[in-house]
């Protein structure tokens, strides 16, 4: 377990003895067991999976028998959540976090996440505390070997199902019923259920506004379509963006924005290289793209790992250095009510001495 080490490691410059981690991802990142996601918090645990690691690299984790027995090199204690009597799950989830820290021999202080530390887990604690929020988050975002091969696969299932929305997307079908033959695509490819985020509009109006959920809107020849792809697979994220006109080419005028924004996302794989403050990257992509008359009002892209948005966040007020073996997303856009919208999103490794994309479609 590499990121173990990592984070022992870092306990040390922190001046702490134990990670105490309660976010589904950061267990993830620590450990690689999965906790699924996909529903929300399983309804058969008594609180968040817990994950210990200590400055001597011992690792612990805490789940319910419904996600136990995954074959990590770990110290495992798993409590009754789902059975065929009544259970009390709070109660086991405590009384198994009592016995891990006591195998564990947790003591001294810990580093802790506060939003999803829960109060019944702290009051087990030592009391003695730091959080670990800032340097966890500048940790995970270089990646390891492991890690770069987990998200290239992941960014290659969402790169089928960009290719799978081509064919998918056919005049008369819904936008939901798009969106499932991509999802069954995906899974399929990967083999395994993936959680998914993003986005699929279509049509002028809804292609052109931002947040909207997919729906019953039914396609028509001419279309503007936005189709953002973010698949879990094996406990990492892919994510992927693409623009394109139903059953055409569309409008020399959508061409044309079409263009500028994927010339902008080939400027980043060119220019993005270790050494670059966040922010002139960031600033660089805005003013690409605004000397050819078009603009996004979100980020330019962000990282990502066991979660779908790592830090950093690709803004015009994050001073950080970008570093070899971050993964990046780049998402140029534009979305115009008049013509709709359009999103160009690779997922971009960042080399020794350059960038390169992890899948392209």
């Amino acid at each position: 377990m590499e990121n173990a080490k990592r984070l022992a490691g870092m306990l040390a410059e922190i001046g702490a003895d134990w990670a105490v981690l309660t976010g589904p991802d950061s267990v993830c990142f620590a450990t690689g067991h999965v906790v699924p996601v996909e529903i929300g918090p399983n309804p058969f645990s008594g609180g968040p999976t817990i994950a210990f690691v200590g400055r001597d690299e011992a690792v612990g984790v805490v789940c319910p028998n419904t996600d136990a027995g995954q074959g990590g090199e770990w110290e495992e204690v798993s409590y009754p959540g789902f059975a065929c009597s009544v259970v009390d799950q709070v109660g086991n989830y405590l009384k198994a976090t009592q016995e891990m820290i006591a195998k564990l021999g947790i003591s001294g202080r810990v580093a802790v996440e506060p939003a999803s530390l829960t109060a019944a887990v702290a009051d087990l604690l030592p009391s003695e505390r730091v959080v670990i929020d800032t340097p966890l988050k500048r940790l995970r975002a270089v990646k390891t070997e492991r890690e770069l091969g987990l998200l290239k696969r992941s960014a290659e299932i969402a790169a089928m199902g960009q290719r799978e929305a081509l064919t998918a997307s056919v005049p008369g079908r819904s936008e939901l019923d798009v969106l499932n033959a991509i999802r069954a695509r995906m899974e399929t490819e990967a083999g395994i259920r993936c959680a998914l985020a993003g986005e699929y509009l279509a049509g002028v109006e809804r292609s052109s506004t931002l947040g909207l959920p997919p729906g019953a809107y039914r396609l028509r020849t001419g279309d503007p379509v936005v189709c953002d792809l973010a698949p879990r697979v094996q406990g990492y994220w892919g994510d992927s963006c693409s623009g394109f006109i139903v059953d055409g080419e569309g409008s020399e005028a959508y061409r044309e924005m079409h263009a500028a924004c994927f010339g902008t996302l080939q400027l980043a794989i060119s220019e993005l290289r270790p050494g670059m403050r966040v922010c002139d990257f960031d600033r660089l992509l805005r003013e690409h793209l605004e000397a050819a008359g078009y603009s996004y009002p979100h980020h330019s892209g962000h990282g990502i790992g066991a979660s779908v948005h790592e830090w950093p966040r690709l803004v015009p007020d994050e001073t950080a250095l970008i570093e070899e073996n971050m993964v990046l997303m780049v998402e140029p856009g534009s979305y115009l009510p008049d013509l709709g919208g359009i999103r160009c999103e690779f997922m971009l490794r960042v080399t020794h001495d350059g960038a390169e994309p992890m899948a392209t479609f």
